[in-house]
């Protein structure tokens, strides 16, 4: 058998390595490693955990262009035709089934037959142990991250009423061809837990060279030095535990209400937080991070890449872009006005309805290209231009009247002949979402002013996003007392902070929430003043809960209820 999992794949000692920290593999003319072979030589025998990391996302996911926030103006767009009813145990434009267990499939070969086989520094005893430990802790984490993914898409309720989560393949000895029942949702969630604790066991919070005094410096930097920077580490298995628990503790996976899942989902949150120095880690920089690969709001990165794919994508027809996201003026309304009030408050708000975008919350401008704001020293015309006009150009431009300017970098230049990349970060995960996950979890633990045993608030935690977003004042907030009229903020503050970042597909799913799951998306051709049905959504309620791939389903496997 141990023979046997190298049969995996031929590929995967071919894997080069990743996030800029290794050399790179060496491969056999012939391409095929034996076992020998691979555990003599510590950088093949990477290889197996470097390729786990290729399966990490390398593009942002743009999903919500499946929800209520925005469309595609292409109609080939899987999301969009997912949106439009063609969403099938067949057609899962949001499946992560192949993707993970694939990667899942490598982590345990590590774990069970690589990891402590080889001699990672044959002349070093300490670096040997410790490399075993950190990489050890790096698949762990990683395998939590991809079950993550699978309980995200594919836990739900069953065609047999109960709530379950996927085949929890533990060992590289289980073929994954073999069926396996899907194991309860709460024995998933206690797995990933599990794995998780290894990680933060074995892993430095995060990676930094040592002190030049450091008498150790050489070997600690070996191992756990700044090199490093963009593998797996105890802070982001800490984030990807709270993600799991907050996901448990919502209403589609908490039905009942338990508490003490919400308080567990804070306390995984607050543990990021408090690591990354409380309240005070949130400044306003955060709000660009994209265009910095040094901010700390980069909970986990990928290297930056010098690129304009994703301006070419997204930027209006006018800068010789395809304009693909367009928001929606569902997600414009949900911005406040700058006070912090919802601009469905009249009385309180001084929203302007004949001009609609000033004396807003200032993210809106930062964030999206509305008719009239200057991008790149022009104003841009959605109303009559010829380009950038609403639905002027045939699947390039806007169908709502908006484009996306979040994640872009406006130095890029797409002007034929006279090209300009730059760089890009992709980014895996971010801290302000740490914040939103404990605010949203502490407000149903404890309620708005509650903060279990931490030192701050579902109150204070908002309170501190939006000033650092420019609400200087805020007697809205101020004003919530009911728990329910907080998480109502709390829910509207993740759409608009996480938006075009791939969370409100799943959150209104978590939430248990059939309006925003089925609401209709509008747009407006007069630059916000009047407004007209873009797309419908044709979801059904079951739809709550993703499918088991019909691959799956025809192994006999349990599918969700409704697919």
């Amino acid at each position: 058998m141990k023979n046997a999992i190298f049969q995996y794949t031929v590929y995967a000692l071919m894997t080069l390595s990743v996030m800029a920290c290794n050399d790179f593999l060496e491969v056999d003319p012939d391409n095929v490693y034996n076992e020998e072979s691979v555990l003599e030589r510590p950088k093949r025998a990477e290889g197996i955990l470097l390729n786990a990391y290729l399966g990490l996302p390398s593009s942002v996911e743009f999903s919500d262009v499946a929800t209520d926030d925005a469309v595609s103006n292409l109609p080939t767009n899987s999301y969009r035709r997912a949106a439009n009813g063609e969403w099938s145990a067949s057609y899962d434009p949001f499946s992560r089934w192949s993707n993970a267990y694939d990667n899942i499939a490598y982590l345990n070969i590590f774990l069970d037959h690589i990891v402590n086989e080889v001699e990672w520094a044959p002349s070093n005893e300490w670096q040997t142990a410790e490399y075993r430990k950190r990489l050890a802790g790096e698949a762990y984490g990683l395998r939590a991250f991809y079950y993550w993914q699978l309980l995200q898409a594919h836990a739900g309720i069953g065609v047999s009423g109960q709530l379950l989560g996927v085949p929890m393949i533990r060992s590289a000895d289980i073929d994954r061809n073999t069926l396996l029942p899907r194991n309860p949702y709460e024995e998933c969630v206690r797995w990933v837990m599990a794995d998780i604790d290894s990680a933060v066991a074995f892993l430095p919070d995060i990676y930094a060279d040592a002190p030049t005094n450091d008498p150790q410096k050489s070997d600690m930097d070996a191992v756990y030095g700044a090199r490093y920077k963009n593998r797996m580490n105890a802070r982001i298995a800490k984030m990807i535990r709270a993600r799991v628990l907050l996901q448990a503790a919502s209403p589609a996976f908490n039905p009942n209400d338990d508490k003490t899942k919400w308080a567990a989902a804070a306390d995984a949150a607050a543990e990021v937080i408090d690591a990354a120095g409380g309240l005070g880690a949130l400044n306003g920089s955060r709000l660009t991070y994209y265009l910095d690969a040094a901010s700390p709001e980069h909970l986990w990165r990928k290297d930056p890449e010098n690129i304009r794919a994703w301006e070419t994508t997204h930027f209006p027809p006018s800068f010789f872009g395809n304009g693909r996201l367009n928001p929606s003026q569902n997600l414009i309304d949900a911005f406040p006005a700058a006070n912090g009030y919802p601009i469905t408050d009249a009385a309180h708000s001084g929203y302007n309805p004949a001009d609609p975008y000033e004396g807003r919350d200032a993210r809106l401008k930062r964030w999206i290209i509305h008719h009239g704001l200057i991008f790149k020293t022009i104003a841009v015309n959605t109303i009559d231009d010829m380009n950038d006009g609403v639905g002027k150009v045939a699947e390039k431009s806007t169908r709502t009247g908006y484009y996306i300017r979040k994640l872009m970098n406006e130095n890029v230049k797409l002007d034929p002949g006279a090209g300009v990349s730059q760089n890009h970060v992709m980014t895996l995960m971010r801290q302000t979402e740490a914040f939103l996950i404990y605010a949203e979890a502490a407000n149903r633990a404890w309620g708005p002013d509650g903060a279990g045993t931490h030192s701050y608030s579902a109150r204070e935690v908002i309170a501190g996003i939006r000033s650092t977003a420019g609400i200087a004042t805020d007697p809205y907030l101020a004003s919530l007392t009911d728990q329910q009229d907080m998480e109502t903020l709390i829910r509207n503050e993740r759409r608009l902070e996480l938006c075009f970042e791939n969370a409100r597909f799943w959150d209104i799913r978590r939430w248990n929430d059939p309006s925003a799951l089925t609401a209709t998306v509008y747009g407006t051709s007069d630059g916000g003043k009047t407004f007209f049905s873009v797309e419908s959504r044709n979801y059904q309620p079951h739809m709550i809960y993703g499918p088991i791939p019909y691959t799956e389903m025809m192994k006999e496997l349990e599918q969700n209820k409704g697919w």
